[in-house]
């Protein structure tokens, strides 16, 4: 397709221009300016209400302090700066989902401003990040539109990147990185696409450095990473195919995106900007942020992805592993809450055992209680005690039953292994086996296996492999 459009353009160059609008909703316990249960999932419809998310008269908001503070961390998180002075505006425009006829939200002072967030070497500028209201939904069945308010009031955090990202592999990147930030570095929303808890507008345009620009086509509310890249690719593409008609002026445009079908189409055009009449929340004050200390809410940012991976590479941790715990956050709070009662020299063992699932089982919020039982467990699959398979039933024990490290081996009639044991058993194999010990020496290598299953055999299964192996090669060299 490149070569096709190099053909057409002859020798023009053209550059694509991305920017993202991101909505986070926030994981607090109340909505933005109630006490109405901010979660609903699985609730009745419009039964997680009250006056002031339903916009009755006379109510008044009341802004959510923990809101607040998770949006300036998440600021802080991405670099931004945090201005003295934010305040709330009203946003006015009319939808069946909203009551009120505006939304609370964020005008020309937000709460964090600028920033950036670096992926794959390149960094993308943040524009601002501000703090509104969401609205309700409106569920179409049988021809029908019904309105749910449930989720009327919801926290919302607007994340907005300047128009840096230049492809749609790096827009995916982006929002992925973003994810595990607002999930596991500040942890102020569960972030699942899937459940509409970060949701993605796309703007995408393409200029050929002279001055001649596409229009700036914006998709709405996508709902997986994966569709956020084949849409753009989709459009991405078909602006550069249209080079030769793009407008004089510039224009906007709406485009929707048939996951199904795999295609992008034209929903309207923007003539204008919309007139939002935007003015000061009346019923709210203005928020100083000396009020608060900066320090104290850098100091609660967990680390990041890099971060993680550098800290459990220095004790020994391959980087392929590193990488697949740190990009799972359930196996990286096993790792975190497990390493804690363990040596640093056991830590790539626990982090084998991890990466391999040989636990078997997903831990849930108590399981950690028996973490010095598991520790145990580890160091002796780590010190040659213990087999993986047996060290997959002992921990299974443990995580079943609530037994002890040594309850479990009793129950399994299992006996540890100690090395100089295994050294015993490595010994007679070799010498039962003096014609494939030359054989080896010779240069038949493949001979280990021959001895690591003998080995194997006479322990009964009950050996660790890999401390077997070490002990074989070890000896014959």
């Amino acid at each position: 397709m490149a070569s096709e459009l190099n053909t057409k353009m002859g020798s023009t160059i053209l550059t694509t221009k991305i920017g993202l609008e991101i909505h986070v909703q926030l994981a607090t316990k109340s909505k933005m300016f109630c006490r109405c249960d901010n979660n609903a999932e699985g609730k009745a419809p419009n039964t997680v209400v009250c006056p002031v998310c339903l916009g009755l008269p006379g109510a008044l908001p009341v802004t959510n302090k923990k809101a607040v503070l998770w949006t300036i961390k998440t600021g802080l998180a991405l670099n931004c700066e945090i201005p003295k002075i934010a305040k709330f505006d009203r946003k006015h425009y009319f939808y069946p989902d909203l009551p009120k006829g505006y939304q609370i939200s964020q005008y020309d002072e937000p709460f964090c401003v600028g920033g950036y967030l670096e992926t794959d070497g390149a960094k993308i500028r943040l524009n601002r990040i501000h703090l509104e209201e969401d609205a309700g939904k409106l569920i179409h069945s049988d021809g029908k539109s019904l309105v749910d308010l449930n989720r009327a009031g919801t926290p919302l955090m607007e994340i907005v990147t300047e128009p840096d990202i230049t492809s749609p592999k790096q827009a995916g990147d982006f929002l992925r990185k973003l994810q595990k930030i607002v999930r596991d570095v500040v942890k102020v929303s569960e972030a699942s696409m899937e459940k509409g808890h970060l949701r993605c507008d796309a703007n995408i345009s393409v200029s050929d450095g002279n001055g001649k620009m596409s229009s700036i086509v914006e998709l709405k509310n996508i709902n997986s990473f994966r569709f956020v890249e084949k849409a753009l690719t989709l459009v991405d593409i078909k602006l550069k195919e249209e080079y030769a008609e793009w407008p004089e002026k510039n224009t906007k445009e709406t485009w929707g995106y048939d996951s199904k079908a795999d295609k992008v189409y034209l929903q309207r055009r923007k003539e204008e900007a919309a007139d939002y009449r935007y003015f000061p929340e009346p019923d709210l004050p203005p928020f100083d942020s000396n009020r608060l200390d900066l320090e104290v809410l850098s100091s609660e940012i967990g680390k990041d992805e890099s971060a993680k991976i550098q800290e459990l590479v220095s004790i020994n941790i391959s980087e392929a592993n590193a990488r697949v715990i740190v990009n799972d956050s359930k196996k990286y709070e096993i790792f975190d809450k497990l390493s804690n009662c363990i040596d640093d020299q056991y830590s790539p063992v626990l982090a084998t055992a991890i990466v391999n699932n040989y636990f078997g089982f997903d831990f849930g919020k108590d399981d950690f209680g028996m973490s010095k039982e598991y520790a145990k467990a580890i160091k002796a699959i780590r010190d040659g005690g213990l087999s993986k398979p047996n060290f997959s039933k002992v921990v299974d024990l443990i995580h079943k039953q609530s037994f002890t490290y040594d309850k479990a081996l009793e129950e399994l009639n299992i006996e540890e292994s100690s090395e100089d044991e295994l050294e015993e058993i490595v010994e007679k194999v070799l010498a039962d086996n003096q014609k494939e010990v030359d054989l080896y020496k010779a240069g038949k290598v493949q001979l280990l296996g021959y001895f690591m299953g003998q080995a194997m055999k006479y322990s009964e299964g009950k050996a660790n492999p890999q401390v077997v192996s070490d002990i074989i090669r070890r000896k014959l060299a």
